[in-house]
Parts: C-alpha cells; sequence; structure tokens
C-alpha cells in the first residue's frame, strides 16, 4: 500500500511539473507543447518508462531514502519566448514552483482535516524531494537552466551539459549518494521551511 501511494504521488508531482512547463511557455508565446498535445492531465501523455516507473521502483527497492523520478520533457523551443531570457527561466522555474505549491496543498488539505497524515506525508514528502532535486544546478535540470539563461549559450560545455546532464546526476547519485543526498536535503529542508512560514 505504502509503495503504491508514494508511486501515485509521484505520477501526480512530475505530471503536473511538466504540465506547468509547458502551460508557461505558453504563456510566454511557445505553442510548441500545445502543438504537440502536451498540455493535457492525462498521464500516458507524460509518462516516461525509465523515469516514471523504472527509477521509482529501483530506489524504492534498493531503500533509497526517496523517490525521485521525470516525465516526458514537455518541448519548448526557448527561441520562441519572449522575452527570451526571462521566459526560459519562468519556464525552468514553473516545474519546481508547481511542486512546492502542491507540497504546500497537501499540507492545507492535511491541517483542514481532508488528507490524513499518511497521503499529506507521502504528497509532501515526493513534492519538496523532486524540488529540490530539479533545483540542482546543473543542465538539464530546472536549476540549471535557471543559471544558465542568463550566460552565453554558445560554448560547448553548455551543449555537453545539455546532452548529458541527467546522466551525469543519476551516475552522481550513484557514486557519490552521500553528498548528493545531503544536498538535495538541505534544498528540502529549506523548502520546508518556507512551506512552514507560510502555513
Amino acid at each position: 500500500m505504502e509503495i503504491l501511494l508514494k508511486i501515485l504521488c509521484l505520477m501526480v508531482a512530475i505530471v503536473l511539473h511538466e504540465l506547468s512547463h509547458g502551460l508557461m511557455a505558453y504563456a510566454f508565446g511557445d505553442r510548441t507543447a500545445k502543438y504537440a498535445g502536451r498540455l493535457s492531465l492525462n498521464p500516458v501523455c507524460h509518462i516516461d518508462p525509465i523515469g516514471s516507473i523504472f527509477l521509482p521502483l529501483l530506489l524504492f527497492s534498493t531503500g533509497a531514502p526517496f523517490l525521485i523520478g521525470w516525465a516526458k520533457p514537455v518541448p519548448v523551443n526557448f527561441m520562441n519566448l519572449r522575452p527570451q531570457r526571462f521566459g526560459v527561466f519562468c519556464v525552468a522555474f514553473a516545474g519546481p514552483l508547481m511542486n512546492i505549491f502542491l507540497a504546500l496543498a497537501a499540507s492545507i488539505l492535511w491541517k483542514i482535516g481532508i488528507f490524513n497524515l499518511e497521503v499529506a506525508n507521502a504528497a509532501i514528502q515526493i513534492n519538496v524531494i523532486l524540488a529540490a532535486f530539479n533545483l540542482l544546478p546543473i543542465l538539464p535540470l530546472d536549476g540549471g537552466r535557471m543559471i544558465t539563461c542568463f550566460l552565453p549559450q554558445n560554448h560547448k560545455l553548455f551543449y555537453f551539459f545539455e546532452r548529458f546532464g541527467l546522466v551525469i546526476v543519476i551516475g552522481a547519485l550513484m557514486m557519490f549518494s552521500g553528498p548528493i543526498h545531503k544536498l538535495i536535503f538541505g534544498i528540502a529542508n529549506m523548502i520546508l521551511g518556507l512551506l512552514n512560514m507560510l502555513i
């Protein structure tokens, strides 16, 4: 029952995370996600077999201290965004911001008695960790894009991390799990501190 609850919370978290990227891009003038049929709440449109199913199950079965995952990235043509650099920043930040909002909503729903403690804890933990993971400052994660959107984008390292950054992050999670976990939990604790201030 616990794994089903966490997987359900993770599915909701990653689908709305990706949808928020597409909606923000639409607000800044890019229609790519709309034309691709990705501005949808249908999870089938967003599920990635590796990031949405295999990795979460692997992490749970190996006793990892948290679950992370991803959906298929919503297609965005950053050249269409106006203003471009600020648009890129907002599109990148929209995903983690959605997860923070979902954690806040779960806290409020528990406070008013709609969610029980188990559901609220699962939703808060999943969304806060997902936000913290995506805020790591490396491409193609959202935190990396938020930083590099204001830097020259024609450097070879930019393209390298754009292409292989996620592999590097996953590799680091496996090879240097202790320091990476501490960094993620450090960001997560800052987010939880913010949520405590709001509620």
